[in-house]
């Protein structure tokens, strides 16, 4: 695995390729990522992959969480960087 880490390392940065290289030595698993290229290559790769807002999603969809606004709003607080038609889309589609 160590290789095959290094050689993801030329595409992604270390975090992204540790966890990229980790999730392929399974079956039947989710990769969180956010980074635009290391989704693209996790998918290239055939490993299915969400991010932290289909985490937020799939937590109101579990009645885990009452509203993903206020968590969106609290992610945009950071340096995380989204597109507004995507925020728009996730709370269309929860209803907020």
């Amino acid at each position: 695995m160590k290789k095959y880490q290094r050689f993801l390392e030329t595409q992604v940065d270390r975090g992204e390729a540790s966890a990229i290289a980790l999730a392929s030595e399974f079956e039947d698993v989710t990769l969180l990522l956010d980074d635009l290229k290391a989704r693209k290559l996790a998918v290239k790769l055939k490993l299915k992959t969400t991010g932290a807002l289909g985490v937020i999603h799939k937590a109101k969809q579990m009645s885990i969480i009452p509203k993903v606004k206020a968590l969106i709003d609290k992610l945009l607080l950071t340096n995380f960087r989204i597109s507004n038609s995507i925020i728009d889309e996730i709370l269309k589609l929860n209803n907020e």
